[in-house]
């Protein structure tokens, strides 16, 4: 993947001494004008901090969905030029003021597995600070018993993925779709008995950082640096909540969905059944256990590959269960059919959703202020229940001033947009609407055309949360699918309604949109 020229309006690469701080956030993408491919459904984040010679940087994630188009060889091309921003050559390693990674979607840190001989090689980048959030610390009792749950539902879903992709008939339903589609953001599971990749991945990152600190919402502190006279900014740890009713709640409270924190894991167990092979002797949770059926599975399966006329309750069960049209049954298609048919798809399916949800609440979110007494907001892929956390705390700084999430918000400048846009990842009265700022800059990272293959087709960004962010920003948003040369900006109508003075700030680079907010 050739780097084009620098573009004319690119950000300038350092500031005269006397100038003060300057802040550039880097958005990566790593696109190749070769390719189909626009965009990029993942998180990357490049913070540069510039005072003059004075430098700091600040990473936020490192990731792909799974299935991005050429992940591996684009995620290493991101890797290589966060090594030379951060000072590294063929000669000496990158040092990296602070890591920062939010929480364990496989889009968040595939990076650190597909390009870890760059990132988690020393010799190449030093990773001087990792921060995570408390869920990811090591002997919390709170985090152990969230991650037990958690675990048996995603070793439950993984495998149950692995056997319906095996079964053409079983591929094309909804609830398979939905299923297959959640788990790239888990990652795979090497089998049922091994933690998910995730997993593995922060425990490589405890490892492969200097220090290592687990955050507290409501804390205040300065983002550390390796130089003691390099820029520093102060952080706000807004999420996770230690509340496991918040950390549960996904939507709005317009629904009556319980609000406990996978409160009973009898559909992961039951589902983890049908998953495992060569289950035919399973229990009372599988439809038409043998102990609760008159029918043979075995002659059943005989009759109906010798095409024997079937009566009765034998030829109602067989069409409903175990034939699908135009696909032959062998015993062992017949057998996975008996454990996993569409009404436990549907059931999984669900039980995918809230999971991914869940997993996006343990997001460790952040913002940051700038010294001109704006904020920069991080909220990763926190949804319902991690925001209204954070009006539920104050965050005391320094010098013992008191700050309320609604001061953060109404002096935000730069919002990193909740999950790809999605319809319950940014919030509306306590949210969007308390950023009152006139030159709001949206980053979303996005490829729209890629998300509406995931599923039952995906909306990242979804339109209403979109049109919204537009109206709030007056179409300041940055889009990893989109790119905002001149005349790209000539053929999209909505972009001429956008001040000029975004497009002067703002780096349009295959590799990267980059955005000078200060």
């Amino acid at each position: 993947m050739a780097r084009p020229a620098t573009p004319a309006n690119a950000a300038p690469e350092a500031a005269p001494a006397d100038t003060g701080l300057q802040v550039y956030v880097r958005m990566y993408r790593a696109l190749d004008p070769a390719q189909a491919y626009r965009g990029m459904l993942g998180d990357c984040f490049l913070i540069r901090l510039v005072d003059g010679q004075r430098r700091s940087h600040i990473m936020i994630d490192c990731g792909m969905l799974m299935g991005s188009a050429d992940a591996v060889t684009r995620l290493k091309h991101i890797a290589k030029d966060i090594v030379c921003e951060t000072g590294g050559d063929e000669a000496r390693p990158g040092e990296l003021d602070l890591l920062v990674v939010t929480h364990r979607h496989w889009d968040h840190i595939s990076g650190f597995s597909q390009a870890a001989d760059i990132l988690l090689d020393q010799a190449h980048l030093r990773i001087a600070n990792l921060w995570l959030a408390w869920p990811e610390k090591d002997g919390d009792p709170q985090a152990a018993r969230l991650w037990a749950g958690l675990d048996k539902a995603g070793f439950a879903l993984a495998a149950l993925g692995e056997r319906v992709g095996s079964d053409p008939g079983l591929q094309a339903l909804d609830g398979s779709k939905t299923i297959r589609a959640l788990n790239n953001f888990l990652g795979d599971a090497d089998n049922v008995s091994k933690h998910l990749k995730g997993g593995d991945i922060m425990t490589a990152l405890k490892k492969s950082a200097i220090r290592v600190d687990f955050l507290e919402p409501g804390a205040v502190l300065p983002t550390p640096r390796v130089s003691t006279d390099a820029p520093s900014i102060r952080a706000y740890v807004l999420g996770p909540p230690r509340d496991e009713k918040l950390l549960a709640k996904d939507d709005p409270s317009s629904g009556a969905a319980q609000e406990t924190y996978l409160a009973s894991s009898s559909l992961s167990d039951a589902i983890l059944s049908f998953a495992r092979p060569n289950d035919h002797d399973a229990g009372s949770e599988v439809p038409f256990a043998p102990q609760y059926c008159d029918i043979e599975i075995d002659q059943l399966a005989n009759d109906i590959a010798h095409d024997v006329a079937l009566l009765d309750d034998r030829a109602w069960i067989a069409d409903h269960y175990y034939r699908l049209p135009g696909v032959a049954a062998t015993r062992q298609d017949m057998l996975n059919r008996r454990q996993v048919d569409e009404d436990w798809l549907g059931a999984a399916s669900a039980l995918a959703m809230k999971l991914d949800s869940h997993i996006n609440n343990t997001s460790l979110a952040l913002a940051f202020d700038l010294p001109d007494g704006t904020s920069m907001l991080f909220a990763a892929d926190a949804q319902v229940g991690n925001w209204l956390s954070w009006h539920n705390q104050t965050y005391r700084d320094e010098s013992g001033t008191e700050h309320t999430a609604e001061q953060i918000l109404n002096r935000t400048r730069f919002y990193k947009v909740g999950h790809h846009g999605s319809k319950n990842a940014t919030l509306d009265k306590l949210g969007l609407a308390m950023m009152a700022r006139g030159d709001l800059v949206a980053a979303i990272p996005t490829d729209e055309a890629f998300g509406k293959t995931q599923g039952s087709g995906w909306q990242m960004p979804n339109p209403r949360v979109e049109q919204a962010l537009f109206d709030r920003t007056r179409g300041r948003i940055m889009r990893n699918d989109r790119r905002y040369t001149p005349a790209d900006r000539a053929r999209d109508p909505r972009l001429a309604e956008v001040p000029q003075e975004f497009f002067d700030k703002l780096t349009d680079d295959d590799l990267y949109l980059e955005y000078r907010v200060l």
